[in-house]
């Protein structure tokens, strides 16, 4: 186990000591007490691109395989190893979309329609943790949702899956990750009703 935790990245994995460091209070106190000590990464000012690039590239500290900033149905969370964390918290978008869904007459699958609910833009980091306002709207009818965290321009219709997956019947889980291929998109999560087998 301790050979998996080493693969995170070597330039910060030494220099996670509590010792005070008088320069790391940044210009106008935009790191907050709490934050971590030096090394941390300073986003403010990075680009669309680079600020995704950064935040996928977020080793988690319970896999080191896993992304440090993912979502579940309850909404996102940081679970960061201690090297290179933000410096200050990172402002993510949220949106959240209805998906009626409805049995396709041509097949034994159903055929989705987006409907959006609201956007937001949530604080994730410096510190773990569940970041506030992230938990999404419940699913009723046969109104599912999804929920998509990103960063940069704002999300359209065309940007959406054209199918989603479903929870197995055997799954312990009444969610599934979802994928969103555009550019700039961390992570996504759909919820189906709880009755979606009679939609």
């Amino acid at each position: 186990m301790g050979a998996s935790r080493s693969k995170a990245p070597a330039s910060a994995s030494a220099s996670a000591s509590p010792s005070p460091s008088p320069s790391a209070p940044g210009p106008s106190g935009v790191i907050p007490p709490d934050a971590p000590a030096l090394p941390c990464t300073a986003t403010k000012g990075l680009d669309s691109s680079a600020l995704a690039d950064y935040l996928k590239g977020l080793k988690s500290s319970d896999r080191s395989d896993s992304r440090a900033l993912f979502m579940v149905d309850d909404g996102v969370y940081l679970r960061l190893v201690k090297t290179q964390p933000p410096c200050e918290a990172v402002p993510v978008r949220l949106g959240f979309f209805r998906v009626d869904m409805s049995r396709s007459a041509d097949s034994a699958g159903y055929t989705f329609t987006y409907a959006p609910i609201r956007t937001l833009t949530i604080a994730v980091g410096p510190r773990d943790g569940k970041a506030d306002g992230s938990v999404p709207p419940a699913p009723s009818g046969c109104g599912g949702v999804l929920s998509v965290s990103y960063v940069g321009r704002d999300l359209v219709e065309s940007d959406l899956p054209h199918s989603l997956r479903l929870p197995g019947k055997d799954s312990t889980l009444d969610w599934v990750l979802a994928d969103v291929e555009r550019d700039g998109v961390l992570d996504a999560v759909f919820k189906p009703p709880a009755g979606f087998r009679d939609c």
